[in-house]
């Protein structure tokens, strides 16, 4: 006789789980996020404040034959100029506190420049300032020719 009970009667056997108070162990993640000392809330206000006066200082770089984009909160701004290689573009990005990204690129033609354009995300984020961007880029190399 074997001594090995069937499926059966070990399913039907009581068992007792003994199951120990689990306490959740509070990671310094999920704690609230702690104030800002002195210096750091002057630097995110000078720089909140330095927002404002980049957006005139791009006014103030863009020379007589430039063309200035921008959206609404002057997240995104883009400037083109017409040169002796091509087009020149300067797209810049802004967050409100933080980083800066600024890109310049060169387009020799009209091609290179539409294939850039397919990919831009500003044509979903602000339909009507990309509309206006490839107008201008177009204007631009047409009066380049």
């Amino acid at each position: 006789m074997n001594n090995f009970q069937t499926p059966m009667v070990m399913a039907l056997a009581p068992t007792v789980l003994s199951r120990t108070s689990v306490k959740r162990r509070i990671d310094p993640i999920d704690a609230p996020a702690r104030p800002l000392g002195a210096k750091r809330s002057a630097l995110v206000a000078k720089r909140a404040d330095s927002s404002v006066l980049t957006r005139n200082r791009n006014a103030a770089i863009a020379a007589p034959g430039d063309t200035l984009l921008a959206t609404v909160d002057g997240a995104v701004s883009i400037l083109l100029r017409a040169t002796n290689y091509g087009l020149l573009m300067e797209r810049t990005q802004r967050q409100g506190v933080g980083m800066r990204l600024v890109q310049t690129m060169v387009f020799g033609d009209v091609k290179t420049f539409d294939h850039w354009c397919a990919v831009e995300p500003l044509r979903f984020e602000d339909g009507l300032l990309f509309s206006k961007l490839v107008r201008a880029g177009h204007a631009a190399f047409a009066d380049y020719r």
